[in-house]
């Protein structure tokens, strides 16, 4: 099944994920206190300045705080060539537990009414998936996800999923201001044991069932996911997402649990098994400290969008067989003698008079 191509509409044009489109690359942000707020606008000070081709494709905002400031409406001011995103769910006031349906969807109007380009939305989460998880290692390692599956085992199971409650009127206002609507992952894996079981198969066809209700009602969609997945089972988990046909946004995949620290590198060499197999269509950067439990720091922050940036092209190298930007590497090399890109006269330091690039030159005297 060919996949479908979805329209990221932000304050200056559109920028396109899936079937024959440039791999995008996401950065996360977010205050979770007020206090916070003036941190995170440094941090998006300091991405302004950075060249066109660091920059990230999309931003995502998932501010744990509602108030008369909001991140995405800076976001959406001051930087309007990019892509702008919200989790709405983080925003609500959980009253011992529970999740108030119409709290939700003023939070998620709101949101849409000021411009984000796309809306993260949790509605998987049911009884049978709940039973099935209690079996992992791990059952939940998504933040909005277990906020909806709290709310749902307070009702005893006896209510929807919170979005579901509210899910035609979100799609409605979605359709109305253009946005498309990410459907996350509630159960994807925390850890690489975790992978493919029962409970997250299970997660895959719901996804795909609520995927097919918002798009035929005109809005396009994303698949999030999958999680932590160890190399062996990257294809098996590609092979559920292209049944979707949906632009999949992978969390990772994080491809090892060891990587503490240095996640940045495990999930760029996850994105690029999983985008072999095309299904890496927006890469959300993932810094260092992911499983540190500090704050990202904007220089952890850019880190990580290099080197999703990195796997981004890789990706396309195959996806798009687009290897102009190597080429000009390997041209410059090749006339000027040096492994140095840049550098104007032969050899390097690193090498001295054994420069095997200068074998050529060597060659043809």
């Amino acid at each position: 099944m060919k996949k479908k191509v979805v329209n990221l509409v932000h304050k200056n044009g559109i920028k396109r994920a899936g079937a024959g489109s440039n791999t995008l690359v996401s950065v996360l942000v977010g205050a979770t206190s007020k206090k916070d707020y003036s941190n995170q606008l440094k941090k998006l000070d300091c991405l302004g300045n950075l060249s066109k081709s660091d920059l990230p494709d999309i931003i995502s905002d998932l501010s744990l705080q509602n108030s008369s400031t909001s991140l995405y409406t800076y976001l959406i001011e001051h930087f309007p060539d990019l892509v702008i995103s919200t989790l709405p769910i983080y925003q609500c006031k959980q009253r011992s537990g529970f999740v108030d349906s119409n709290e939700l969807l003023d939070i998620t109007v709101q949101q849409l009414e000021a411009g984000v380009s796309f809306i993260t939305i949790h509605p998987t989460a049911n009884q049978e998936l709940v039973r099935l998880s209690l079996s992992r290692l791990v059952p939940c390692t998504s933040r909005g996800g277990a906020m909806v599956v709290k709310d749902l085992a307070n009702r005893n199971f006896n209510a929807e999923n919170v979005y579901l409650r509210i899910i035609d009127e979100i799609i409605a206002t979605a359709k109305k201001y253009r946005a498309a609507i990410s459907l996350g992952a509630t159960f994807r894996s925390a850890n690489i044991f975790d992978s493919v079981d029962s409970c997250q198969i299970g997660e895959f066809k719901v996804q795909k069932e609520i995927a097919d209700y918002i798009y035929n009602r005109g809005v396009d969609v994303i698949v999030e996911g999958p999680g932590h997945t160890p190399p062996n089972k990257i294809q098996q988990v590609a092979r559920y997402y292209n049944k979707m046909s949906y632009p999949v946004m992978p969390l990772g995949p994080i491809p090892t649990d060891v990587a503490i620290g240095q996640d940045h590198i495990s999930s760029s060499i996850g994105s690029v098994l999983l985008g072999m197999h095309q299904c890496a269509d927006i890469i959300t950067s993932v810094t260092r400290e992911e499983h540190t439990g500090g704050v990202p720091s904007i220089e952890a922050t850019i880190e990580a969008i290099k080197a999703a940036r990195i796997a981004a092209h890789i990706i396309d190298i195959n996806k798009l067989g687009d290897s102009s930007a190597d080429k000009k590497i390997v041209a410059y090399r090749q006339e000027h003698h040096t492994c140095v890109y840049g550098k104007k006269n032969a050899g390097c330091s690193r090498c001295a008079e054994v420069c095997p690039l200068k074998v050529d030159v060597f060659l043809s005297d």
